[in-house]
Order: structure tokens, then C-alpha cells, then sequence
């Protein structure tokens, strides 16, 4: 097999990035994922979209992804909402570091902004609020369907001329000459001009059979989803103390989360003590919740980079090598931007958003990281 682009990782990214490039008249694109598409962390994900971040290079990125999944959902009929992000704040030093990270929102564009209590009331009925000192409230933000959006935006590239093989694992990358020539995998190999790795934590042995060291973590995080109801309330909400979210689905679910601490890099596992921790956080805010059944549990991945920032764009080492990974737990949000800015730098040599230059792999090489400080879940 053969084509001008062969990108590994069948998540959002990926397939976003095969979309783009054939915006840009890339058509002989050729995506392998090893599992199902979705299968790592896109469909694991709690389906939510915002601007509300503390840099910015994840707020410029982010405005940018905002309108295009807006975009995207409008011309393939997946759902997408714009409900908006509520942050509460228990803490007197979180509510004076909000402050300045509203101001600093408001600089590059982010209506964030301060809310009363009956403000909170309105967005989200019948929420107690005893233990909440304030709350910043993001209208930017919003939801999508995970399930929905990558299956739409696959049949679109699908239609377009690019071949999707799953079940298709990519074990390494082929180089001659510091040149980038293709990639072998349990198929065979494929040749290929330009090799995007958009393959999470994979991504880092991938990059191990060019030589190439990505320092990143797997770090496993915990979500669950409760049964059906009508809908509640529309934004996605944060406890930023513990770090904790909950958010009602297209479909009428609670899906919840929380910060629990977990070693990198080990396999999956149940936690007993998480459903109890989830349960106590949310309760004390909607006590209703004490009477909801919890359908699923299951455990997920933040692919982690030093800097909680993604790794993006060329390796320097290796012409026509190109990296999609590092998200931080902000994969599934960043998925139209990356798949843009990564197909610009392909066809155009650089990105049209300055910023997304600042986060390719020389960054962490050279010490200059980027810490983001807004991370939760």
C-alpha cells in the first residue's frame, strides 16, 4: 500500500487530521488503528469542550476548536451543545486565582465571568450551594457526542478517498536517510511521503523505533455513568477543589468524574473506593443524585505530557515525521484544531496559529515548558 499521508491512531485526532488534509486536496490518506476507532481514549472521554484554560496557546487553540466543532456538527448532524462550563469554588485561594484567570480569559477573547448565587440557580435548578465561596461560568464551552462525531467525521473522509483500516496495528515507523518512508504493521507495510503518530500513549514506542524519545505518561482516570433522564441542566460542572465533574449526556445520562490518585503507566483497574468518592462529592451538591443508579464504570487514560500541553507538528530529526499526542486529559476538545493545524504543517510547512508553533517537541527538549494549571477530572 502506498500514500502521501499515513497516520497512525483512529481517535478523534486522527481522524480529524485525515479530514483536514483533505480540505487542504490531500486525498490518498491512509489511517490504521489497532483496535476500533474510538477505542482509546475518544470514546473513554467526558465530552466536554472549553476555552477556560491558564494559557495561552490552550485558549488561542481552543477559540479556534470552539467554532470548528460548531462548524462540523452543523455540516454532519452529530450533537453538539454549547451549555457552557461552571467552575465552583470552595477555597478562598481558588476564588482569588480565578479572579485573575477570568481577567486573563477576557484578554485573548473568553467571556468568562463571575455569578451570583441565583445565577448558579438558574443554570442548574435546585443545587446546593452552602460550601461555595463563588463560580465562574464559561458560555464558550459546551459538549459533544464522542460516538457521533468521530463515526460522522470518518464517513465524511471515508467519502473523500481516505482508506480506514482497523485491527491494524502500526509497529514501526520506516526511515532511510533521516527520511521518513512509510510504516510497517500487522498488515504489511505501507509507504507513505509524510507519517503522522496521533497514537496516545502508543505514540511513545512508535517514536522509540525512530530513535526518538516522547516523554509521556499514562495516567489512568476514572469515570461512571448513571441511567437516563430528561434534561437538568446544560452545562458541564467542575468542583474544582477535588478536582471532580459532572455532566449530563445527549441522551439524558450523568456521566461523572473525579481526581484519584494513580500510578502511571499501569494497567486498568477497578477501584472500590471510587464510585463512594464520586457519589459523596455530587451529593452534597444535588442530593437527588442519592436515589440515581450508576449503569457503568470504567477507566480510562490521560496521556500526559510534561507540561500538560499536547506534542504537536514535526520531529526535527526526521523529515516528514509528524507527532499528535500528549493531550493531557483535552484530547477529544483539541480534535478539529489538531487535525487543521497538523494538516497545515504538512501541506504548508507551518500552522496558521502562531501559538501551536511553541508546542512541538523541541519545547521539552530545550527546557521551555508551558505549564497548564486548569486539569482536572
Amino acid at each position: 500500500m502506498r500514500a502521501s499521508v499515513s497516520i497512525v491512531g483512529g481517535g478523534i485526532s486522527g481522524i480529524c487530521i485525515a479530514y483536514y488534509l483533505t480540505e487542504l486536496g490531500i486525498k490518498d490518506v491512509i489511517v490504521v488503528e489497532k483496535g476500533y476507532l474510538g477505542s482509546g481514549s475518544t470514546f473513554r472521554c467526558a465530552t466536554g469542550i472549553r476555552a477556560s484554560f491558564t494559557t495561552e496557546e490552550h485558549i488561542v487553540l481552543m477559540k479556534n476548536s470552539i467554532e470548528m466543532w460548531k462548524e462540523l456538527s452543523e455540516s454532519y448532524g452529530f450533537y453538539y451543545l454549547r451549555g457552557g462550563y461552571l467552575w465552583l469554588l470552595s477555597r478562598e485561594s481558588d476564588v482569588e486565582a480565578f479572579k485573575k484567570y477570568v481577567e486573563f480569559h477576557h484578554s485573548l477573547g473568553v467571556p468568562t465571568r463571575l455569578l451570583s448565587q441565583d445565577e448558579i440557580r438558574n443554570l442548574v435548578p435546585g443545587i446546593r450551594l452552602s460550601n461555595v465561596l463563588a463560580s465562574i461560568y464559561d458560555p464558550l464551552a459546551g459538549k459533544a457526542c464522542p460516538f457521533e462525531a468521530l463515526h460522522a467525521i470518518a464517513r465524511e473522509c471515508k467519502k473523500r478517498g481516505v482508506k480506514i483500516y482497523t485491527q491494524t496495528e502500526a509497529t514501526r515507523i520506516l526511515i532511510k536517510n533521516n527520511r521518513v518512508i512509510g510504516i510497517e504493521t500487522s498488515r504489511g507495510s505501507i509507504e507513505a511521503e509524510n507519517v503522522v503518530i496521533a497514537a496516545g500513549y502508543g505514540t511513545k514506542s512508535l517514536m522509540k523505533t525512530a530513535g526518538i524519545n516522547i516523554p509521556l505518561e499514562n495516567v489512568p482516570h476514572h469515570a461512571l455513568v448513571t441511567e437516563r433522564f430528561k434534561e437538568t441542566f446544560k452545562p458541564l460542572i467542575i468542583d474544582w477543589s477535588t478536582g471532580a465533574y459532572i455532566v449530563q449526556t445527549k441522551d439524558g445520562n450523568f456521566l461523572m468524574g473525579t481526581e484519584i490518585e494513580e500510578e502511571p503507566n499501569i494497567p486498568p483497574t477497578v477501584r472500590i473506593d471510587f464510585i463512594p468518592r464520586i457519589a459523596k462529592i455530587w451529593i452534597q451538591y444535588l442530593p437527588w443524585l442519592r436515589e440515581v443508579r450508576v449503569l457503568r464504570y470504567w477507566t480510562g487514560y490521560y496521556v500526559m505530557s510534561p507540561d500538560r500541553h499536547p506534542i504537536y507538528g514535526p520531529v526535527d530529526e526526521i523529515e516528514g515525521l509528524y507527532i499528535a499526542a500528549g493531550y493531557s486529559g483535552h484530547g477529544f476538545m483539541m480534535g478539529p484544531i489538531t487535525g487543521k493545524l497538523i494538516a497545515e504543517w504538512i501541506v504548508d510547512g507551518k500552522p496558521s496559529i502562531p501559538q501551536a508553533m511553541r508546542l512541538t517537541l523541541r519545547r521539552i527538549k530545550e527546557g521551555k515548558l508551558i505549564h497548564e494549571l486548569a486539569v482536572i477530572g
